[in-house]
C-alpha cells in the first residue's frame, strides 16, 4: 500500500505540472529558444542514456519550438562530451544528460582536473534505476537477511561479483557493509555479461544485476533475488523485496539528469525543466519507458541539485574510504 500511496502521489505531482504548464510566469515567457538544441550524450548510441535523451526528445521539441538534436560523444567515462558541453556557450541551446556515474562516482575515482559541479548547472531530473541482489539458487538462503547473516557465520567465504572495483554495484555491497555487518569478497568482473554464467553455476555466490535485466533469470529460476535497491517494489516483480525492508532507509538509485552550461540564464533552465517534466508525463513516453523498468523522478532544478550533492559527499567519503582509484 506504501508503494502504491507514493506512486499515485508522483503521478498527481505530474498531472499538476503539466496543467501547470501555460500559466508561465513573465520571465519564463520571455526566455525563448531561436534555433535547434542540441543534447550532447557523452555516451555511445543505445547506451541507456542516449535512449532516455531521444526518449524525451521529441516532447521536449513541443513544449519548446524547437527540434533537439543529439549528438553522442563518447569517450573519457564522460568525460568528453561533459567537457564539450561546460564549453559551449550558456544559452539554453546546449544540453547534456549525466548519470550517477559520469557526474559522481567517476570524477571521485578519476581524480579529475575537470570540475564537474562548477562547469554544469543541473536542470531536470528524469529517471531512476535501481540493482537486484542475486544468488546462485545453491546457496542456503532466500532473503537478504539471510545472507547477511550466513556470511557472518561463514565469514571469508562468500563471493559476491560486480562490474568492476568502485561501480555503483560495487560501493553499494560495500554501504551494506559498513550498514548490516554483510562479510563477503569482492570479485570485480568486466560486465554483467560475464557474471551471469559464473551465478548459474555456483561459482560465484552472490552478485548483482540492473533489475531489468535480473527478470529473465529470477522468473526462470536460474538466479535468486534476494532484493532490490528501489525505494519501493516495483510491480515487475512484486515479490522482490526492497533492501529497505531489511536494512532500514537504505537506498541506491541510479539515476538521469539534464545539465547545461554553467551561467545558463535561471529562466532558460526552469524553461527546458517545465518541458522535461511534461514529456516525462506524455502517456505514449510512459508506455515506451515501462519496457526499461526505470522510474519517472520529474521534479525541479534544486531538486536534482541537492540529490547531486548528496550522492557527491555520501561516496566521495565511501570511495576515499576505501583507497578506491581508478585501474
Amino acid at each position: 500500500m506504501i508503494g502504491r500511496r507514493m506512486l499515485d502521489v508522483r503521478w498527481a505531482w505530474l498531472l499538476a505540472v503539466t496543467l501547470a504548464l501555460p500559466w508561465v510566469n513573465g520571465a519564463r515567457a520571455q526566455a525563448q529558444h531561436t534555433r535547434p538544441i542540441k543534447v550532447i550524450v557523452p555516451f555511445p548510441a543505445g547506451d541507456l542514456v542516449d535512449i532516455i535523451a531521444r526518449l524525451l526528445a521529441d516532447g521536449m521539441a513541443k513544449s519548446l519550438g524547437q527540434p533537439l538534436v543529439i549528438e553522442n560523444r563518447p569517450g573519457g567515462s564522460g568525460l568528453t562530451g561533459l567537457q564539450a558541453t561546460a564549453t559551449a556557450q550558456p544559452d539554453g541551446h546546449t544540453l547534456t544528460v549525466g548519470q550517477l556515474g559520469s557526474m559522481v562516482i567517476t570524477p571521485i575515482m578519476n581524480k579529475w582536473q575537470f570540475d564537474v559541479r562548477a562547469s554544469l548547472e543541473p536542470v531536470a531530473l528524469t529517471y531512476v534505476n535501481y540493482i537486484a541482489i542475486l544468488t546462485t539458487p545453491a546457496l542456503p538462503v532466500t532473503s537478504l537477511r539471510g545472507l547477511i547473516d550466513y556470511s557472518r557465520a561463514n565469514p571469508g567465504t562468500v563471493k559476491i561479483a560486480t562490474v568492476g572495483l568502485g561501480s555503483f554495484p560495487h560501493l553499494m555491497f560495500e554501504m551494506l557493509r559498513k550498514q548490516a555487518g554483510l562479510d563477503y569478497v569482492h570479485v570485480p568482473y568486466r560486465g554483467g555479461v560475464q557474471i551471469v554464467p559464473d551465478l548459474v553455476s555456483g561459482r560465484i555466490e552472490a552478485g548483482s544485476l540492473s533489475f531489468a535485466n535480473s527478470l529473465s533469470y529470477t522468473t526462470d529460476g536460474s538466479l535468486r533475488a534476494l532484493a532490490v535497491s528501489a525505494r519501493t517494489r516495483n510491480p515487475a516483480a512484486p515479490d522482490m523485496p526492497t533492501i529497505s525492508e531489511t536494512v532500514p532507509d537504505f537506498t541506491m538509485l541510479g539515476w538521469f539528469g539534464f545539465f547545461a552550461p554553467k551561467g545558463t540564464p535561471p529562466a532558460m533552465i526552469e524553461r527546458i525543466n517545465a518541458a522535461v517534466n511534461r514529456a516525462i508525463a506524455d502517456p505514449d513516453t510512459q508506455k515506451h519507458v515501462k519496457s526499461l523498468h526505470i522510474d519517472p523522478s520529474p521534479g525541479t532544478p534544486a531538486d536534482l541539485g541537492r540529490l547531486w550533492q548528496s550522492d557527491y559527499s555520501r561516496f566521495t567519503g565511501l570511495i576515499n574510504e576505501l583507497g578506491i582509484a581508478a585501474q
